[in-house]
């Protein structure tokens, strides 16, 4: 009898373990796979979308394409789709396998969290006010300031280049002129470090200890933000009324170490030479006009234009004027003691470019670096007119600890600039297209130069 009850009981358990077994391999065998396709309001597969399954820990991430495939479903569930800047959504499953879905562009964007400075602000509040240029392959562009990647680039900020001498600032004004007495350049906030504008030059972007911008290697920048109202700019106080540029230099990355070598070579010239008189021309019409001169004032009692030297002379009191008396060797062949001088072509060249840079980065989750070094030397397309600089730059990032962390940024620059004074009125390549063509055999291009006296038919 207990034989039989043993027995008896040892089958109701097996059958017990059979029925669980069959149960759960049912359930296994009801689930399924759903899959489909998440696209934008123009019908394009969107890339990164996160599909979860409603209460659960299962979730995949949509492809390239838009595609996903889930598995684990019984049919029962609800699918939630997420992602930023989109409108998040759900989709009850009902024993479907396909389920395709079309996800809205989220107004809530004007929410998010913006840095401005040492601080963050919404964006809906700056919305407008923050513009903002990354590096896009600043080195491919032949510019040795940073000042010239903002030509252009920014909506409200207008850059503007006030002289041609290589090396100069240019003028930054970020929506229009602030001031009509002061400065009207913005305040220029270099990874971090606000760099004055009290002497700032209220016209033409000049600094009278150096323009902020001088000497920083433009392929060291990392990105450009403009910061334009005082909303984005009022952690900065007055000194940020005309505006905030906020410079962040490259960092290191781990990995590898990362070596980038770039350098480019050409030159400047003028576009076009000017038509101005040669030496005979020129006489020719000098000639015309100290004639008509000396005519109308002594006319009246019987001076000519054919006139000889001695004529004139006694007509005016024996006084010499270069206004009535001609220069005699104008009428001999040759024009001996005088010479013919093409200025352009004295002042002017083929101005040499070159730049060559060097930059090594990399790192790990303790320490990160990045270090470059940089020289550039433009010529101008006029003599002695020239921009050299040299420049290293070294930042480093240590994390001591998750709460710990040191930074070291090093930036040592030497340049040298050659500007006589070009531009303007008084500058040397208006006096040189005014300049007389023809000069005394003896002084040649140094006319009016230390002791050389200037051509008498000549402007000083």
């Amino acid at each position: 009898m207990k034989l039989n009850r043993l027995l008896l009981r040892s089958i109701v358990n097996f059958s017990c373990i059979i029925f669980l077994f069959c149960f759960e391999a049912f359930a296994q065998n009801s689930s399924r796979t759903i899959n489909g396709i998440v696209t934008d309001e123009n019908g394009k597969g969107i890339e990164g979308i996160t599909i979860t399954v409603k209460g659960t820990n299962n979730r995949v991430i949509s492809r390239g394409d838009g595609s996903f495939k889930i598995s684990g479903i019984t049919g029962k569930e609800t699918l939630v789709f997420t992602s930023v800047g989109y409108q998040p959504q759900e989709v009850s499953i009902n024993n479907q396998s396909v389920v395709n879905l079309s996800l809205g562009v989220s107004q809530k964007m004007m929410d998010d969290v913006v840095v401005i400075g040492y601080g963050t602000q919404k964006r809906k509040n700056v919305s407008g006010s923050v513009s903002t240029l990354r590096n896009q392959n600043f080195d491919e562009r032949a510019v040795t300031r940073v000042d010239q990647i903002l030509v252009g680039q920014l909506a409200g900020v207008n850059v503007k280049q006030n002289t041609g001498v290589p090396g100069k600032a240019f003028s930054i004004q970020i929506r229009g002129s602030g001031s009509i007495s002061g400065g009207n350049e913005p305040l220029y906030v270099i990874d971090g470090f606000p760099l004055t504008t009290n002497s700032s030059n209220t016209t033409n972007g000049s600094f009278s200890t150096g323009n902020p911008l001088d000497n920083i290697n433009p392929n060291d920048i990392e990105s450009i933000e403009v910061l334009k109202d005082a909303a984005a700019a009022a952690i900065y106080g007055s000194r940020a009324s005309n505006g905030v540029v906020l410079i962040t230099t490259k960092r290191g990355q781990p990995g590898k170490p990362k070596v980038s070598l770039n350098a480019y070579a050409g030159y400047n010239e003028r576009s076009k030479k000017l038509e101005m008189m040669n030496g005979d021309q020129w006489i020719q019409n000098a000639t015309e006009v100290i004639n008509a001169q000396y005519v109308t004032k002594y006319g009246s009692v019987g001076a000519t234009a054919n006139d000889d030297q001695a004529t004139r002379l006694a007509k005016n009191g024996g006084l010499f004027d270069a206004n009535y008396i001609l220069d005699p060797r104008w009428a001999i062949p040759g024009h001996p003691g005088l010479e013919f001088v093409d200025w352009q072509d004295a002042i002017e060249r083929k101005g040499k470019m070159q730049n060559y840079e060097i930059s090594v980065s990399g790192g790990n989750d303790v320490v990160k670096y990045f270090m470059s070094g940089n020289f550039a030397n433009q010529e101008s397309f006029i003599n002695n007119i020239g921009y050299k600089v040299y420049s290293l730059r070294a930042n480093l990032e240590i994390n001591a600890s998750k709460r710990l962390k040191f930074g070291v940024n090093i930036a040592p620059t030497y340049s040298e600039t050659q500007d006589p004074g070009i531009d303007g009125q008084n500058g040397i390549f208006h006096q040189i297209l005014s300049h007389s063509p023809v000069q005394e055999d003896t002084v040649g291009f140094l006319t009016n130069t230390g002791k050389n006296l200037i051509y008498l038919y000549s402007n000083s």
